[in-house]
């Protein structure tokens, strides 16, 4: 079983599983599956449904097609992580809405993924390629999982300033032993990354992170980065409103964040922050634009764990409708 932790990324790989994924045929990534060897309910359901089924099938040519653009060890990587996409795809049969929205939905992020596009926008002049640091866990080696894309050849200094940041994302990563006491225990890094929005003007890219270093629990998280393909630039609040506007915004998401709070927490006992400490997290977080993720129709602002809740609680986040945010920006803003 997986175990719940509050965040964007909602299950935690056990070591078990990772075993068992250790044990996967190597070259099971590389085609699309034989529906008459369907063994699993996740399986069924994609043979039985057409559409799902054209959906895997683009998956497993953009799998090949990636594979054929990179080296051995990236190769190596590709495989190791589409591995594990595929076994904890497989806990879409328990999901909530059902086996088919669910693997529908983990398909075509994976295929955004692989293929380099984004979840809205045009796409960027420049191709996107996908990224992998894949390494099974153990107490002597972390468990790393990182999946993310950067400019095959870039060009511009929007470009540049991009890879620069997603190559501090992946430096991140321990790999090899790493020599550190863990009291027998698996440390553990993921970062997820996706492309909410593209265009050769901007870019807006979501990473959700996970980290275990030992502890009564992991933390979690979610950043972005933001850059103005124009200029080069990561975008800041400065760019976008003035301090009007950002009070502006920061009142609906309060209204947003209030009414979440008042469903999870109902008695205001359990309320570990008073609401002037709560307010000023709220305003100082909307400010921040590495907490936008920016979309063609919602932007929306993610909150770190404890700056309005306690860890219980689970992720606050609040969404902005863009066309919102652009009747209140400044000329030139860099959005959609």
């Amino acid at each position: 079983m997986y175990a719940f932790v509050p965040g964007p990324r909602r299950w935690r790989r056990p070591l078990l599983l990772t075993a068992l994924i250790a044990f996967l045929p190597f070259s099971a990534p590389a085609l699309a599956f034989d529906c008459g060897k369907a063994a699993t309910d996740v399986e069924k359901a994609i043979c039985a449904t057409p559409a799902l089924k054209q959906l895997d099938d683009e998956l497993a040519a953009a799998y090949a097609a990636v594979k054929a653009a990179s080296g051995p060890d990236a190769q190596k990587m590709l495989a190791r992580s589409q591995k594990r996409w595929i076994s904890e795809r497989e806990y879409c049969s328990g999901d909530d809405q059902g086996i088919v929205p669910c693997v529908t939905q983990k398909t075509r992020a994976r295929l955004s993924l692989l293929l380099g596009t984004p979840e809205s926008g045009p796409g960027t002049a420049e191709k996107l390629v996908p990224v992998f640091l894949v390494q099974e866990g153990s107490e002597k080696q972390w468990d790393i999982d990182i999946s993310a894309f950067r400019f095959g050849t870039p060009r511009t200094p929007g470009e540049k300033r991009f890879n620069a940041l997603v190559d501090k994302i992946l430096h991140k990563a321990k790999l090899g032993p790493h020599g550190e006491d863990t009291n027998g225990m698996t440390y553990a890094l993921e970062d997820q990354l996706s492309l909410t929005y593209a265009s050769p003007l901007l870019i807006s890219a979501q990473d959700d992170f996970y980290v275990n270093e030992g502890g009564a629990h992991g933390n979690y998280g979610t950043s972005n980065i933001n850059i103005d393909l124009k200029t080069g630039r990561t975008i800041t609040i400065k760019d976008v409103v003035d301090e009007k506007g950002a009070g502006v915004l920061t009142s609906w998401c309060k209204t947003q964040i209030d009414a979440e709070k008042k469903k999870r927490v109902p008695d205001s006992i359990d309320v570990p922050y008073d609401q002037a400490t709560r307010d000023a997290a709220i305003a100082q977080t909307v400010r921040d634009v590495t907490s936008w993720s920016i979309g063609a129709t919602e932007i929306t602002v993610s909150f770190d764990p404890y700056a309005v809740g306690a860890y219980a609680e689970g992720a606050y986040s609040c969404a902005l409708p863009t066309k919102g945010v652009k009747a209140l920006a400044l000329a030139g803003a860099p959005l959609p």
